[in-house]
């Protein structure tokens, strides 16, 4: 029935309608869940997202779901042994990233389906196709009816999200790491800024050169001159550095990122790339210098030149 690694767990208390609070068999206090491929609208306080009547809705019904000392299966997107799974699957803040079931029923299913939340695939489509084909049709099905949050006016009273034009950006996202997935099972050695953070950290000790990839979330000034590359993690702060701005070609890397790279809501791109350089540990934390726009590239081919991946010479098209 399962396709990732499983683990038990018992519910604690629902934070929202895609955020759940457990207890974990290997941790001794409870932990808050990211659940995957969900994004239900805000039902708290104290983020930037606008509080909306359907995301309180969303809640409830999350509250329904799960009562305190439920027992739930936990499904990691990976199918490596629980303990690389738990430290490899988290989101930017260090909460475990899973799905999660009760009772053979899919949760993630079921709010898809009821239209409280679309098939959120803005950071990549489910791993496992099987459950990508379900989720699809789940969308469509809500979609058809007109339930929930595609129907904007009737959930909330105004248009708060546009879903359809969401999903347009989304889905292209979502490709663009499904491309990724696909060259990494070619080549073992191309990394992913996030799932791979604790190899790049390793490799950074030795100051190899590698080729990663990863999404450019922002620019940060650290002077006048130089600046640096963030990929929007505080648990995985692996980032880029530029050592002159002002220069043409700090221009040229500057310009590219933000025509190119750097995303809002408002003016979608690509967000993710392809890095090649050496690694270095700067204040306890990898990064690579940017010395050229040639080191930033959408595909991994044009960058084996650059950076010699240890187990092939080159990749076959994806």
């Amino acid at each position: 029935m399962f396709l990732g690694t499983t683990i038990d767990a018992t519910v604690v208390r629902v934070v929202d309608g895609d955020t759940i609070r457990v207890r974990l068999p290997h941790l001794e206090q409870e932990k808050s869940l990211r659940i995957l491929n969900l994004e239900t609208e805000e039902s708290n306080s104290g983020s930037n997202k606008i509080i909306t009547p359907w995301g309180e809705q969303a809640k409830e019904r999350a509250q329904d779901f799960f009562q305190p000392n439920d027992q739930v299966i936990l499904e990691y997107p990976g199918t490596e042994p629980s303990e690389i799974c738990h430290r490899r699957y988290q989101d930017n803040y260090g909460r475990p990233l899973l799905l999660i079931h009760k009772q053979g029923v899919d949760y993630q299913e079921v709010m898809i389906r009821e239209g409280y939340s679309p098939y959120f695939n803005k950071y990549g489509n489910v791993a496992f196709p099987e459950y990508h084909q379900r989720y699809q049709q789940a969308e469509r099905e809500a979609q058809l009816a007109n339930l929930g949050i595609w129907d904007q006016l009737a959930v909330n009273g105004e248009m708060v999200h546009n879903y359809a034009a969401l999903g347009i950006w989304w889905s292209f996202r979502a490709e663009i790491i499904d491309g990724f997935r696909q060259y990494q099972t070619q080549i073992p050695d191309l990394l992913n800024s996030r799932l791979d953070f604790e190899e790049i950290v390793a490799r950074a000790q030795h100051q190899e050169k590698i080729v990663v990839f990863t999404e450019l979330r922002s620019l940060r000034r650290i002077t006048p001159t130089s600046a640096r590359i963030e990929i929007g993690s505080v648990k995985q702060p692996f980032s880029l550095y530029i050592p002159n701005t002002e220069s043409s070609t700090g221009k040229a890397i500057v310009n590219l990122l933000n025509n190119r790279y750097f995303s809002t809501d408002d003016a979608p791109k690509r967000s993710y790339a392809y890095v090649a350089g050496q690694l270095r540990i700067f204040n306890k934390n990898p990064q690579i210098t940017l010395n050229s726009t040639s080191q930033i590239m959408d595909e991994p081919t044009t960058l084996l030149d650059i950076t010699p991946l240890k187990t092939a010479d080159k990749l076959a098209p994806a």
